[in-house]
C-alpha cells in the first residue's frame, strides 16, 4: 500500500479523535450550530435542485417570496456534489459532519504531497500534521466548512514550483524506496501547469471564493519576492507566467462562467463588503496567548485571548512561544536555503497582513494604521477576514520545520533524536482542546411521511423565524427534502443602504415573531402592531408551522391571532395551521 494512503488514514484517525463528540450520533450533531445548519442546507440543496433540474445558485426555497443568491453565501457547491452519495444515504447533517472530518486530512495530505518536493516521508508528515491541524483548522472546523477544506494553497505552491524551477533535480533513497524529486521535480510548461491550475481554480471557487482570493493574494507576494531576489530570472519568466496565468483564465473562466454571471451579474447581488472591518482580525497577543481552543490554555490568559476582537473561531493565529522561537532559528539557520529565504519575508508579510487595518493590542483597537486597509478597498478582499490568513502562516512554518528535519535525517542519532524532541515541544502547545457538539435534530414531523400533508411547493412561515442565531427552519426545510418554501432565511441578500446582511428584509410580521419569541412582546401588543395583518397577508402562506421554541404558547397565541383557526397537533412537537392551505 502507498505510503501516502496510510499516512491519510492516520490523518483521517486524528481527525476522527479531535472531532470526536460528532460522532456519537454524526447525523444530529453539529458544532457552531448556526453555521453548521447553513452548510447542512447547502450541502442538501445543491444535488436535490441539479436532480430536480432547478437553478441550484438562485432560489426563492428561502426568504420567501422574494429569494437568494446562495453564490454570496458559502454553498460548497463542489463539495455538496461530491458528497451526495452520503446526504442520500444518511442525510445532510450526516454529509456536513463526514465533510468536516475528511477536510483536515485531505488538507494534511495535500500538504504532505507538496513538502515531499524538499523532504523525506517523516519530516512532510510533519508539515502536513502542521498545516492540517493547526489552531486555523481546529477553530475553523466550528461550522466553517469552507475553510477548513484548504488543500488548494499546497497544490498552488506546487504547481508555481513545477513552472518556475528547471531542470530534473536528484533523486534520493528514503528507507530503501526511491523518493519523489526534492527541490527540483523537473520543468512544467506553462500550458500544462496553467491548463492544471484553471481546474484548481474552478474547483476552489466552487468551495471557498474567499480562500481563493486570499490564495491569490499570497501566490503574488511570493512572486514578487522572488523578482526582488532575482530579478534577471523574472524578466525571463515573465511570459511563461502569462501564459500560465493565459490558460488558467481560459479554463477557470469556461468552467465557471455560468456561477460568475450569476452571481455577479444575476438578482440579488451583494454591493461593497460582507463583513465589518477592524473585527476578525489578529491581535498582536494573538501569536503567543492560546485560546479556549487549545489544550494548554491557563486561565488567567484566557482572560486575556477571550478579549481580543472576533469569537473564538476567526482567532485562530495561535502559534505558540516555542514555536516561534523554533522558527526564529531556522530563520537563521536555513537563510541560505533557496525556498526558505522565499518563506521568511512572507511569512512576515502575511503576518502583518493578517493583523487588519488597524493595530489590535490585547483587545484594545489603536489608530494604528496597517496594510491591511489598503486591501479592504480590493473588489473580493475587502470581504475576506484577516485573521484567517493564519493558514498560510501554518503552511510556511511547515515547510520550515520540514526542510530542517530533513537535513537532520542522516545525522548521528542523537542529533536527530534531539531535534524531535525540540520539534515535539514546539507542536505541544497546538494540540486542541475537546470540542462539544450540540444537537442538531429535526422533529419527526419532518423526517416523516407526516410532512406530506403540507403540499410540494407550499409557501410556509415558520417559527422559530429563521434567522442568523436561530436558523432550525432550515434544517428541518433540508430534512423535509426541500418540501415547502420557507419564509426568512440565514443567508447573505443586498442590504437596503447597501452591502450586505445575513437575514431577509424586516416587515412587521418578522418583528411580531420575534419579539414574541424572545418576550418582549405578548401576543395581544404583536396583535395590536400597525401593519401587522397587512405583512401577512402579502405573505399569503399556504401553512403555519411552530416547531420546539422559546414562548411557544405566546407564539401559537399570535398565529391563532393572525388565522382565525386553531392548529393541528403533528408529530415531535408541531403546530400546524392546515387550514390556511389555499384551495
Amino acid at each position: 500500500m502507498p505510503r501516502w494512503l496510510l499516512l491519510f488514514a492516520a490523518y483521517c484517525a486524528l481527525a476522527v479523535l479531535m472531532l470526536r463528540s460528532l460522532w456519537v450520533d454524526p447525523g444530529a450533531r453539529g458544532y457552531g450550530v448556526s453555521d453548521a445548519t447553513l452548510f447542512t442546507w447547502y450541502i442538501g440543496w445543491v444535488p436535490h435542485a441539479i436532480g430536480h433540474g432547478m437553478n441550484p445558485f438562485v432560489t426563492d426555497m428561502i426568504n420567501a417570496p422574494d429569494g437568494v443568491s446562495i453564490l454570496w453565501s458559502t454553498p460548497v457547491v463542489l463539495l455538496g456534489v461530491l458528497v451526495a452519495p452520503v446526504t442520500l444515504l444518511a442525510g445532510p447533517v450526516a454529509a456536513l459532519n463526514t465533510l468536516l472530518t475528511l477536510a483536515p486530512a485531505v488538507s494534511a495530505i495535500a500538504m504532505y504531497g507538496v513538502a515531499r518536493r524538499w523532504a523525506g516521508t517523516g519530516p512532510a508528515a510533519v508539515a502536513g500534521l502542521l498545516y492540517g491541524f493547526s489552531p486555523y483548522m481546529v477553530g475553523a472546523s466550528l461550522g466553517h466548512l469552507h475553510l477548513t477544506f484548504a488543500p488548494f494553497p499546497p497544490l498552488l505552491l506546487a504547481l508555481l514550483h513545477d513552472l518556475l524551477v528547471r531542470g530534473p533535480g536528484p533523486r534520493s533513497r528514503d528507507d530503501g524506496e526511491a523518493s519523489r524529486d526534492r527541490g527540483h521535480p523537473g520543468r512544467r510548461s506553462a500550458r500544462r501547469t496553467g491548463l492544471l491550475l484553471g481546474l484548481a481554480v474552478a474547483a476552489q471557487a466552487l468551495i471557498s471564493e474567499e480562500l481563493l482570493a486570499t490564495s491569490a493574494l499570497v501566490g503574488a507576494l511570493g512572486l514578487l519576492i522572488l523578482a526582488v531576489y532575482h530579478p534577471s530570472v523574472a524578466l525571463a519568466k515573465a511570459g511563461q507566467i502569462a501564459r500560465m496565468l493565459g490558460w488558467c483564465a481560459l479554463v477557470a473562466g469556461v468552467l465557471l462562467a455560468w456561477p460568475l454571471a450569476v452571481q455577479f451579474f444575476g438578482p440579488h447581488r451583494v454591493h461593497g463588503a460582507i463583513q465589518p472591518h477592524d473585527v476578525a482580525v489578529a491581535d498582536l497577543f494573538t501569536f503567543v496567548v492560546p485560546t479556549p481552543l487549545q489544550w494548554l490554555a491557563p486561565g488567567q490568559v484566557l482572560d486575556h485571548s477571550l478579549g481580543f476582537t472576533g469569537n473564538a473561531v476567526e482567532v485562530s493565529g495561535y502559534l505558540g512561544v516555542p514555536l516561534l522561537v523554533l522558527l526564529a532559528v531556522l530563520a537563521v539557520r536555513l537563510r541560505r536555503d533557496p525556498l526558505v529565504r522565499v518563506l521568511i519575508p512572507l511569512f512576515v508579510l502575511v503576518a502583518l497582513l493578517s493583523l487588519g487595518g488597524h493595530l489590535h493590542v490585547d483587545g484594545r483597537i489603536t489608530r494604528v494604521p496597517l496594510p491591511w486597509a489598503a486591501v479592504e478597498r480590493l473588489p473580493l478582499l475587502g470581504s475576506a477576514l484577516p485573521s484567517r490568513l493564519s493558514l498560510y502562516l501554518t503552511m510556511f512554518a511547515g515547510l520550515a520545520l520540514a526542510i530542517w528535519l530533513e537535513q537532520l535525517r542522516f545525522r548521528p542519532s542523537p542529533r536527530r533524536a534531539g531535534a524531535a524532541v525540540l520539534a515535539a515541544a514546539a507542536l505541544l502547545p497546538l494540540v486542541p482542546a475537546s470540542l462539544h457538539a450540540r444537537e442538531m435534530r429535526a422533529p419527526e414531523f419532518f423526517t416523516t411521511a407526516a410532512v406530506d400533508v403540507i403540499p410540494r411547493g407550499s409557501t410556509v412561515l415558520v417559527a422559530p423565524y429563521p434567522r442568523p442565531d436561530t436558523p432550525a427552519a432550515m434544517l428541518w426545510q433540508a430534512h423535509a427534502d426541500y418540501r415547502f418554501r420557507l419564509a426568512g432565511c440565514y443567508c447573505t441578500v443586498p442590504a437596503p443602504n447597501g452591502g450586505a446582511q445575513f437575514h431577509g428584509a424586516p416587515s412587521p410580521l418578522t418583528t411580531a415573531m420575534l419579539r414574541v419569541e424572545a418576550g418582549t412582546l405578548t401576543p395581544a401588543e404583536a396583535l395590536a402592531l400597525p401593519g401587522l395583518r397587512e405583512a401577512y397577508a402579502a405573505l399569503h402562506p399556504d401553512a403555519v408551522l411552530i416547531g420546539p421554541a422559546r414562548n411557544r404558547a405566546a407564539l401559537v397565541e399570535l398565529v391563532d391571532g393572525l388565522t382565525g383557526h386553531r392548529p393541528v397537533d403533528e408529530p415531535g412537537g408541531v403546530a400546524l395551521w392546515a387550514e390556511t392551505f389555499r384551495p
